[in-house]
């Protein structure tokens, strides 16, 4: 029987998926330069041929890539700012980064292949450059936005008395650090509960 239009796109689309999520795998363990589109095909499960259907360079599937972390970032941040809550939107954030470090879903290999893009910079062409640049303003815009939680829950008692961009770099560190230890011990890995990652900025665990 053969395949209605909507089978073909969900097709297409499952298999753009196994690319990317292939691609994350490979960029995170050899470095950009390190990888070509027939070492990608390969890791996704499909020929050399069929990898530029969905992606016409190597180029255009890693920028696809830092784009969707960028507009993860800036999504994070409206969270945070877009809301007079300091307590429930952190705690929000931190128990789904948690989860993720848990179930192994693909979510360290993806945060440890960002953390390389700030790491590097702009290594290859313009295009590229703008893609990367776009990744770390949006990095900005998240770090601000924690600031901004920080000072606001400061006025309620509820943050510490730190200054707020100190907390939130050793805040960021945590989180990075987590991600390369679970890479780095896999099933050995012991999470920290939400309140252990949350503590460092807040002075006490309330609902507010």
């Amino acid at each position: 029987m053969p395949r209605t239009p909507e089978q073909h796109r969900a097709m297409r689309a499952a298999t753009r998926e196994r690319v990317r999520t292939a691609a994350i795998r490979l960029f995170c363990r050899r470095g950009y330069a390190g990888v070509d589109m027939r070492a990608i095909a390969a890791e996704a499960g499909i020929s050399t041929g069929s990898i530029y259907r969905h992606f016409a360079t190597k180029d255009e599937l890693y920028d696809d890539l830092v784009a969707e972390a960028a507009t993860g970032l800036r999504t994070l941040a409206r969270s945070f700012t877009d809301t007079d809550l300091v307590v429930e939107p952190l705690r929000g954030f931190v128990e789904v980064f948690l989860a993720d470090l848990s179930l192994d879903t693909g979510a360290v290999e993806f945060y440890l292949l960002m953390n390389q893009v700030f790491a590097s910079g702009v290594e290859a062409g313009p295009e590229r450059g703008a893609a990367v640049e776009d990744l770390l303003r949006a990095h900005r815009e998240v770090t601000g936005a924690v600031v901004t939680l920080i000072e606001r829950g400061r006025g309620r008692g509820l943050t510490r008395p730190a200054p707020a961009a100190e907390l939130a770099t050793c805040f960021f560190a945590t989180l990075g650090g987590l991600a390369m230890t679970r890479s780095a011990l896999g099933e050995a890995f012991v999470a920290p509960s939400v309140a252990t990652v949350t503590g460092i900025l807040l002075v006490e665990e309330t609902t507010v």
